[in-house]
């Protein structure tokens, strides 16, 4: 076990500089000179400080070797449309979208189980096809439909969401969170659900489900250790695949909603050409995703020893 978690480890410590890789590279292999771009080309004296500014300036191996060194030192530049630091905005923004992943992810996971579960153990022929039907038609439907749905409902018809605003403050933030955590867990439910689904047929009809049967296990035991458990292991590491996924989903959500988390920043950044606020939030996305996937990867491996990762 601790031979294949480092093994893991290892893989993701790799990739993770991979990432780090490619956020160097963003600026770099924009079509011309983003300097030049961002200001016009107008003056080349203010183009040459800000390619000073940027760590354009010298040969591509130093620029890499300072852009390691700032990150070591947690130096992740300054925003040129604020001038603020780049670290700072991240810690800033990234809270309120860690806030719509975890509870989207908390009440998928609280519904798509039993759902999953007591379907794919029923077996009902018209159930199932109504499962299907359902979940397929939810799959289906973009995910800005779904929200613009829910504010002509909650928010337009009822009042029960606010029409703009947020509130930093925990649980002052849940009236604006809400909503946007409903639409994410609809569409997290409806995958989980089908993947677990799928898993747990696939579960029944293995040979040691029937030597638990022969065994006379109990039923309690025999649910968690012959068909839940092993059924979770793929289920698992889809669920930490979507969560980092959702980081670049939510910038739909947080547009719609008017929230100021981290996608919005990254889509503010991308139209005003905020070149080093687009490098440090590509850098953390990457990070936090592979480090998902390590997680996933490895909580599957304890589930079922038959994963390979």
């Amino acid at each position: 076990m601790l031979r294949t978690v480092f093994g893991r480890l290892g893989r993701a410590v790799s990739v993770g500089f991979w990432v780090m890789v490619i956020s160097f590279a963003v600026m770099r292999i924009i079509p011309g000179d983003p300097a030049s771009a961002r200001l016009g080309g107008v003056d080349a004296a203010a183009i040459e400080q800000l390619r000073k500014q940027l760590n354009l300036d010298g040969s591509i191996f130093h620029q890499f070797m300072t852009y390691v060194i700032d990150l070591l030192h947690g130096n992740l530049g300054v925003s040129l449309q604020t001038g603020r630091g780049v670290k700072e905005i991240i810690a800033s923004t990234l809270p309120l979208t860690v806030y719509l992943i975890i509870f989207s992810t908390v009440f998928a996971i609280i519904f798509s189980i039993p759902i999953g579960t007591a379907i794919a153990w029923s077996g009902r022929a018209p159930i199932v096809y109504a499962f299907r039907g359902i979940t397929a038609v939810i799959l289906a439907t973009p995910n800005f439909f779904i929200a613009m749905v829910g504010i002509l409902i909650f928010t337009v018809r009822v009042h029960w969401s606010p029409v703009f605003g947020y509130e930093p403050q925990f649980p002052q933030n849940l009236k604006y969170l809400w909503l946007p955590v409903l639409v994410n867990t609809l569409i997290m439910t409806s995958v989980i659900s089908r993947v677990l689904f799928s898993s747990v047929v696939e579960t029944k009809q293995e040979e040691f489900v029937e030597t638990g049967i022969i065994r006379g296990v109990g039923r309690r035991k025999f649910f968690w250790f012959y068909i839940l458990k092993p059924s979770l292991a793929p289920t698992v590491v889809l669920l930490s695949y979507m969560m980092g996924t959702m980081l670049g989903a939510t910038v739909i959500l947080e547009t719609i909603f008017t929230l100021p988390g981290i996608g919005r920043e990254m889509v503010n950044a991308v139209l005003t050409s905020d070149y080093p606020v687009v490098q440090g939030i590509l850098l953390i996305f990457g990070i936090i995703t592979v480090f998902l996937s390590f997680i996933g990867d490895v909580i599957a491996y304890a589930l079922d020893r038959r994963v390979k990762i």
